[in-house]
């Protein structure tokens, strides 16, 4: 990820094993390798379309006040600071039944003119490696398992926080673990002690079933379901966002009961006054392309913007003489 400059870094050891937890006292020294590494886990959750946003509850999140209190300018302040988040977020851990045990990385960075706190929970991965002794037959190598090795650069850490200084609004990734057997989102809700909302990927694939679902029910054929898929795509190149009202609005406005329908979808999910904003082009890669399967097992992959250009694609749909489907204008063809 260019443009990111790290100005501190810290790691903290969090084993649920053995070891338990060991605090550093000190700053990481990075060698490039190591900022390609942090830069790679950091560019996995910032800009992330599959990451969700988050908002600290001020009374009650002990990170919002550590944060708010901590002097970044400060390398004491930046340690003590990063100590203390560690100490909580273990004492999440040692509660839950299944989570992994890891490396706390805390770190503060620059891009694009403001300034982040980025909270990488780097969980242990098992794997093995050579022992070499030396004995009295000479050199004896054998097999054993190392169990506290850190993810590789090109793993999306599965707990992680990044933290915009200025505002204290949050990005994040998480993944929900038994907690009192029960599957909860700990490092959200007990960690951080912040509210969250869908990542926008999972809004928008939320947002096109919902749409689906509502066209399938009360049209018959597939030339409904691509009308509205190519509604979507053209509201995302208007604004770079989709107004979830807005195409509701023009899909269904027309029918009351089709737009309550779809109202009561979206409400279910607590999208109705949401705007889905993508920050990453290939999160709508999937609206740029109808792929249509025939009861014959043809896939028949249609761009939509050739689609929209309805005088190269033609559709015809009847169920007593049988659907067509009628590309035109084709100035060559090859075999893929």
């Amino acid at each position: 990820m260019d443009g990111i400059i790290i100005r501190k870094a810290i790691l903290h050891v969090l084993d649920n094993g053995n070891r338990g937890i060991v605090l550093s006292n000190s700053l990481l020294n990075l060698r490039d390798e190591q900022m390609d590494f942090i830069h790679n886990l950091i560019g996995k959750i910032h800009g992330n379309d599959n990451s969700k946003h988050g908002k600290f509850n001020p009374e009650t999140s002990f990170i919002y006040k550590l944060i708010q209190d901590m002097n970044e300018e400060q390398e004491e302040s930046f340690i003590d600071t990063s100590q203390e988040i560690a100490k909580l977020l273990f004492s999440c851990i040692s509660n839950a039944e299944d989570v992994p045990s890891g490396d706390l990385l805390v770190l503060t960075y620059r891009f694009e003119g403001g300034k982040y706190l980025a909270l990488l929970k780097l969980n242990y991965k098992s794997s093995y490696t050579q022992l070499i002794n030396q004995s009295e037959d000479g050199v004896v190598t054998s097999l054993i398992r190392n169990t506290t090795l850190l993810p590789s650069a090109s793993t999306r850490p599965t707990e992680a926080a990044i933290i915009k200084l200025s505002d204290l609004s949050i990005r994040l990734v998480e993944k929900k673990y038994n907690v009192d057997g029960t599957k909860v989102n700990y490092f959200s809700e007990s960690f951080l002690g912040c509210n969250t909302e869908l990542a926008s990927k999972k809004k928008l694939n939320l947002l096109d079933r919902i749409i689906r679902s509502v066209t399938t029910k009360y049209y018959d054929g597939i030339t409904s379901q691509m009308d509205a898929k190519s509604a979507l795509l053209k509201d995302y190149m208007e604004d770079k966002e989709i107004d979830i009202e807005g195409v509701g609005a023009k899909l269904f406005g027309h029918s009351p009961e089709m737009k309550s329908e779809y109202d009561e979808k979206i409400e279910s999910y607590d999208m109705q006054n949401d705007y889905i904003k993508i920050e990453n082009d290939t999160t709508v890669k999937k609206l740029e392309k109808m792929v249509i399967v025939t009861d014959l097992g043809i896939e028949i992959s249609i761009p939509t913007e050739i689609y929209n250009r309805m005088a190269d694609v033609e559709i015809k749909e009847s169920e007593s003489e049988g659907s067509q489907v009628i590309i035109k204008n084709i100035s060559s063809m090859h075999l893929k």
